[in-house]
């Protein structure tokens, strides 16, 4: 994000977004172990999170780049910005997990984590096909 911004680099929104529904799907068909299943073999989740990693960052610095913010002080804001964006995330991530070992606790936690999982594939499916329609219609 911080080296979109300074060096001006921004990809279209519509774009980056419909590459963040991909992640949704990818992440979805992950934890069905659908790789595995079809290929024979589990994709590095190491590589998958740095590569889908760059292009949220790359996402982040074209909003940024549209605001037009003044160059003065740029990089300590992005930087604040960014501790900010993590400390939301952490936090969000412990809320997240505290309810999902509750929700592990319970007899049908199988049975509805493979419906959650189908339902996060087709919403990451919704938003690719929302955003590429807004890519080729805008």
């Amino acid at each position: 994000m911080l080296l979109g911004v300074v060096f001006n680099i921004g990809i279209n929104s519509y774009f980056i977004d419909a590459i963040i529904g991909l992640s949704v799907v990818y992440k979805a068909l992950d934890n069905l172990g659908a790789y595995q299943r079809w290929f024979g073999f589990q994709p590095n989740t190491k590589a998958a999170t740095l590569v889908f990693g760059f292009f949220h960052g790359f996402g982040l610095s074209t909003k940024i780049i549209a605001y037009e913010i003044s160059p003065d002080g740029l990089v300590p804001d992005l930087l604040a910005f960014n501790v900010g964006v993590e400390i939301g995330q952490l936090l969000a991530l412990g809320a997240i997990l505290i309810a999902m070992g509750f929700w592990r606790r319970t007899a049908g936690c199988l049975r509805h984590a493979y419906t959650a999982n189908v339902a996060m594939m087709c919403a990451g499916f919704v938003l690719i096909g929302y955003q590429l329609t807004g890519l080729f219609t805008a």
